[in-house]
């Protein structure tokens, strides 16, 4: 009896931070409900303890992610930095696109968008879209940063200036003047986001020359190493803050929901489409692919994940739970930190298959919602649309939704058509950033189960303590050989 009590308490310790987020998250949503209405002052109390635990945790991100690339690439050799980096990509481009097929298959099944108004006059929103060709060129001048120091807090990004023009429009009896906005001309400017993707680069081309300068490069590596350390003991403290984040986050954003019931009965049927295809993708598919690699109990992995989700269901950002990550990969589940302190974080970045079904689903709501079927060029465009473009989406939060409007002006429907869509933000949010961390994880380990057997990584890269596993491992496989 002793024993067993031992046991439930070991237990109760072990997810002390889970219990207590799911704790959080009742209380926030009580708090939510609770509070019909609320000043705009009193909005922003009620949610400011949510605003200074996201921006704890993000003012951390940048160095870690630096410093955990450059240390965990510096430890293969080029050709198992090359293998690890073709695994993981290949496995991101895949899960960012089947996704997107699942979701296209439900929308035109189910047919969420059928007998569903507006209900707003589209006329007051105005939002400022970018060109598709402009978003891939932008992506592309972020993978190579021409300034180290401004990525940490700002990406390339094309900008637009506008001019009005005076034009004479005939409506069959007489003539109209009116003016419109015309473009008259382009410029690169900087968007207030973190270059991530830029920064994952160019460590890790830093971490692998530190390598090859071999005792040269230590005292750099060394730095590095040691700054991952102390940044994850630093969040691994701040995270506790976890349960008390999430339910001013979620009490704030409840309260800000004008009419909850209204706009569930109104695009019920378009949220039950998005939430069935993040399911079967992400408790069903994603399961089946993590089976076939590492021939376990997926549902245990997810479990060991739980912290993380937690973290991102408060925060819509798998980036600001790559800490807590790192601990459920390494600790958890024995991944090897080179592999997981390389590809959580590019996962993280470009990884975006509970995104891409979201934006999918919504732009073919969007063509039913308008009256419009979508014909197979509209569906081929948007797949290829949402499959490229899921590489460029910010790591923040509503980012997805931009990529919506992106995509609706790419198919010639205005992107104010998606307004009522921000209604149900927080919510898909939330839904659609678990799945990503979900397959982010399960890409981290299906790379480590190809190198599982830690002779395929260079040992001269390798710390003393790892150099001293890797011969006893050695020893143990002579031995049975024997």
């Amino acid at each position: 009896m002793a024993g067993k009590c031992r046991k439930c308490v070991g237990l109760f310790r072990q997810n002390l931070l889970v219990i207590l987020t799911l704790v959080g998250v009742g209380i926030g949503f009580v708090i939510g409900f609770a509070i019909q209405q609320a000043s705009a002052s009193g909005i922003m109390w009620i949610g400011m303890a949510g605003e200074l635990y996201i921006r704890m945790l993000k003012m951390m991100i940048v160095p870690l992610v630096i410093c955990s690339v450059i240390s965990g690439t510096a430890k293969m050799d080029p050709r198992s930095n090359g293998k690890v980096s073709g695994i993981s990509l290949a496995y991101i481009m895949i899960t960012n696109l089947l996704p997107v097929i699942l979701a296209t298959v439900l929308s035109l099944i189910i047919r969420p968008g059928d007998g569903v108004k507006a209900g707003i006059d589209l006329s007051k929103f105005e939002t400022d879209i970018m060109e598709t060709e402009d978003i891939f060129a932008d992506l592309l001048r972020n993978i190579v940063p021409d300034n180290l120091i401004a990525s940490c807090f700002q990406q390339t990004q094309t900008k637009y200036k506008f001019e009005d023009k005076t034009i004479v429009v005939n409506n069959g009896t007489h003539n109209v003047t009116t003016t419109v906005k015309e473009l008259s001309k382009k410029y690169l400017g900087a968007a207030g986001s973190t270059n991530i993707l830029g920064l994952i680069i160019v460590s890790a081309i830093f971490g692998v020359a530190a390598a090859a300068m071999q005792e040269h490069g230590e005292a750099f590596l060394s730095f590095f190493r040691s700054a991952t350390d102390i940044i994850i003991k630093i969040l691994r403290v701040l995270i506790w803050a976890t349960p008390v984040g999430v339910a001013s986050l979620i009490a704030k954003v409840i309260i800000s929901t004008p009419d909850v019931e209204e706009t569930f009965r109104k695009l019920g049927l378009y949220f039950v489409t998005v939430m069935v295809g993040l399911v079967i993708w992400g408790f069903m598919i994603v399961p089946a692919i993590f089976f076939a690699a590492r021939r376990t109990n997926p549902f245990r992995f997810i479990a060991t994940i739980m912290p993380s989700i937690m973290i991102v269901f408060a925060t819509g950002s798998t980036v600001i739970a790559l800490p807590e990550s790192f601990h459920s990969l390494e600790s958890k589940n024995h991944v090897d930190s080179r592999i997981s302190r390389f590809v959580a974080p590019l996962a993280a970045t470009i990884g975006r298959a509970g995104s891409a079904l979201y934006i999918s689903s919504s732009c073919i709501f969007i063509i039913q919602m308008l009256g419009r079927d979508a014909n197979a060029a509209d569906i081929i465009s948007i797949i290829l649309l949402t499959w490229i473009s899921a590489l460029a989406i910010p790591s923040v939060t509503g980012a997805s939704l931009v990529t919506v409007l992106i995509l609706l002006t790419a198919l010639n429907i205005p992107g104010e058509a998606a307004a009522m869509l921000f209604a149900l933000e927080f919510f898909l949010d939330r839904s659609r950033s678990v799945v990503n961390l979900n397959t982010q994880l399960t890409g981290a380990i299906v790379t480590d189960t190809f190198f599982g057997d830690l002779s395929s990584l260079s040992p001269e890269v390798l710390e003393p303590a790892e150099q001293n596993h890797l011969m006893k491992e050695t020893a143990n496989k002579d031995t049975t050989n024997i």
